[in-house]
């Protein structure tokens, strides 16, 4: 933590590969590519990266941040443009950069390990909350779904405790080797096992954390009964090829005609899920009137329907309700769960006076009225928490909604459209979220998407009956429900919320170095010059 070394011209020409391959690893590590192991690598090579050149930290951070979110968010540009691509990279990146300068000081330190884990933490725990609400894309922890054998800690730790123990494996590894490389080295006379007692805090953190990655677990809650629920998939308009006439009501239509087939002359559903958007007029004004009656004939299949659809606000050409409704079988409204965590310029538009002229804003004419209280539907009797669309990315929503009512409720559904992105990344991306939410709460999860994937999510993160992109589809499953808490549930997000408070301290750490340097460079060169005039 003293003045930062000067470092030899080919050290720093490695630095920014090291830094590129960090990006590069973590983005391999998310779906679809999947290799979830490359996240260990990831933030130890960005910790390499930093030793190289530590006097370029935060252009090296950001480099990491964009090898990594820069083809990872590349599925924004078909709905929003390039310049969104450009401003959502950005932001992400400037998080990385933060991130670097803010593990700097702690380089020389045997604590580096265990800062670099907690500022990792930090900063995807700001990223979800700022700016404008925040947008957590591409936490470490979502690359642990698929076959890690750290996920089963998230029902303890969360997701934000994956990515804790990752970046402290992953950085602590790297310690172990520097410290031993320059341990036998620099030995001279000293016999090996005695130089090597310089690696004793690093090794102590590889080793801590490893078997904190394999211990922290626990079972999911008990299954205590089952619904039947069928999830239809009705869109396979390629909307950037061609859109066809009246798409929305052409997709109502479909979503109708598959859920009138799926069930057949077979037994009713207990429950029906339509995704996110299913219905895109409010079928009770007098404008979306004739999707009612497509309403009517598939509720009339089930025993409840629970349908994603637009809702009209107080003033419906200025805003609207993103809602899942749930209907009976004569179509007559039982519940309802209205969205609670809009995003930012997709579905509302931050001071529209003042910029909505801009042209690609002009694409949302209406802004998403967010719901401001936690809500369960009640199914027969049962409790079932609901998502919609990117509300997957927070575990606290997930958390106060399965919380909302007198019991907890005992399934999960994510419903969404994912329409927007093309056949992209995105959807799988997405599909990680719904997992990781799984595992952290024990709870099924039933992931709705009215374009695909979607598929049912087992309290492992293990899923079933995954669906392609843009293909008609209906899945069906007894779908187990489940009674009682996982630890993560009972404690909610400790770490994040510990760790925004470390970074802002972090920063102030910083920015104090930072000035205490300048000060002493301010000292150095004033007594110069007085002590020539004295000589």
């Amino acid at each position: 933590m003293g003045p930062l070394p000067n470092v030899p011209a080919w050290s720093a020409a490695v630095a920014p590969v090291l830094a590129a391959a960090s990006g590069v690893t973590l983005l391999i590590a998310h779906p679809p590519v999947g290799l979830w192991w490359t996240a260990l690598l990831s933030p130890g090579l960005l910790v390499l990266a930093l030793h190289r050149d530590p006097r370029r930290a935060g252009r090296l951070g950001a480099l990491a941040g964009a090898a990594c979110f820069g083809p990872m968010l590349s599925w924004i540009v078909l709905p929003a443009g390039y310049l969104a691509w450009f401003l959502l990279v950005t932001t992400q990146v400037l998080f990385v950069a933060v991130l670097a300068v803010v593990v700097r000081p702690w380089l020389s330190s045997r604590l580096l390990p265990l800062v670099a884990a907690l500022a990792w933490v930090g900063m995807d725990a700001w990223r979800s909350i700022f700016p404008l609400g925040g947008f957590e894309w591409g936490a470490i922890a979502y690359a642990h779904v698929d076959g890690s054998w750290m996920l089963p800690a998230a029902r303890v730790l969360g997701g934000r405790g994956l990515t804790l123990l990752t970046v402290l494996i992953s950085v602590a590894a790297v310690e172990v080797a520097r410290s031993s490389r320059a341990a036998a080295k620099n030995r001279g006379d000293t016999p090996i096992e005695r130089a090597l007692t310089a690696t004793n805090v690093p090794v102590g953190f590889l080793v801590g954390g490893l078997l904190l990655s394999v211990m922290i677990t626990i079972e999911p809650p008990p299954e205590v009964g089952s619904l039947d629920v069928l999830s239809v998939q009705g869109n396979d308009i390629k909307h950037w090829i061609s859109r066809g006439d009246d798409p929305s009501f052409t997709i109502s239509t479909q979503m109708r005609d598959e859920t009138v087939a799926a069930v057949g002359d077979g037994p009713a559903p207990d429950l029906t899920v339509w995704p996110e958007a299913s219905i895109d007029t409010d079928p009770y004004s007098v404008r979306g009137a004739r999707f009612l009656p497509l309403l009517e004939e598939a509720a009339a299949t089930s025993r409840y329907l629970l349908a994603g659809m637009n809702l009209d606000g107080p003033e419906p050409a200025e805003a609207f309700y993103r809602t899942q409704l749930l209907v009976d079988q004569d179509a007559q409204v039982v519940d309802r769960y209205d969205k609670r965590a809009v995003v930012p310029f997709g579905e509302y538009v931050p001071l529209r006076g003042l910029i909505g002229w801009f042209p690609p804003l002009q694409q949302i004419p209406r802004d998403i009225i967010p719901s401001g209280a936690p809500h369960q539907v009640v199914v027969d009797g049962l409790g079932v928490a609901v998502l919609i669309c990117f509300e997957t990315l927070f575990g606290d929503v997930a958390r106060d909604n399965i919380l909302a009512g007198d019991e907890p409720a005992g399934l999960l559904i994510s419903a969404t459209t994912d329409a927007s992105f093309g056949i992209s990344g995105e959807a799988a991306q997405h599909l990680a979220q719904s997992q990781l939410r799984a595992v952290e709460t024990g709870r099924w999860v039933v992931h709705a998407a009215l374009s695909g994937s979607s598929a049912f999510v087992a309290p492992d993160g293990t899923t079933s009956q995954d669906t392609g992109l843009f293909v008609r589809a209906a899945i069906r499953q007894d779908v187990p429900v489940v009674e009682g808490l996982t630890p993560f549930l009972v404690t909610g997000d400790l770490l994040g919320t510990g760790t925004r408070w470390l970074m802002i301290a972090a920063i102030g750490w910083v920015l104090w170095l930072r000035r205490r340097r300048e000060a002493a460079a301010e000292e150095t060169a004033e007594a110069v010059p007085a002590a020539r005039t004295e000589a």
